[in-house]
């Protein structure tokens, strides 16, 4: 009977440097999943910063032709007309190639718009990539260009 009562210190012991181990593990894998999160985000933020500057540079080729760059063929499509601002999206992947926004990721979204001046016109751009899963805007965009009149 003596011997049931006896407790043994190994096991206990063992039990309690089980029991670190397993929430010394926990934390590390917390800590892998949030640097992987982090660096998709950032992974999207750089190839969004990319896409986005892409943009604008073709548009400055041909700012008063946006038709050429944002068209159909190009996996872009107009949305209804809301005043003086003209906007086009298009759908991208989780590596910033053009998709139909069905299957996209991301959203690309260009928003034109004119201030006429008295010698020309001011034209604008503004260039957002946006998380479709998560509604996050991951790069915003704007410039503008000076058009005299001809």
């Amino acid at each position: 009977m003596k011997m049931a009562e006896k407790r043994n210190p190994a096991l206990v012991e063992l039990i309690l440097v089980i029991l670190f181990f397993a929430l010394a593990s926990m934390v590390l894998v917390q800590v892998f999943v949030k640097a992987h999160l982090l660096s998709r985000e950032s992974r999207a933020q750089t190839l969004g910063l990319i896409a986005a500057e892409d943009l604008l540079e073709q548009w400055k080729e041909l700012p008063t032709q946006p038709e050429q760059l944002f068209s159909s063929e190009n996996g872009w499509e107009e949305e209804a007309a809301g005043g003086n601002v003209r906007t086009f999206r298009s759908g991208c992947n989780e590596e910033m190639q053009p998709v139909p926004l069905e299957q996209a990721v991301y959203e690309l979204r260009a928003e034109l718009w004119t201030e006429e001046k008295e010698a020309g016109a001011l034209l604008h751009i503004r260039i957002q990539v946006t998380g479709l899963r998560d509604g996050k805007t991951q790069v915003d965009l704007e410039t503008a260009r000076y058009a005299a009149e001809t």
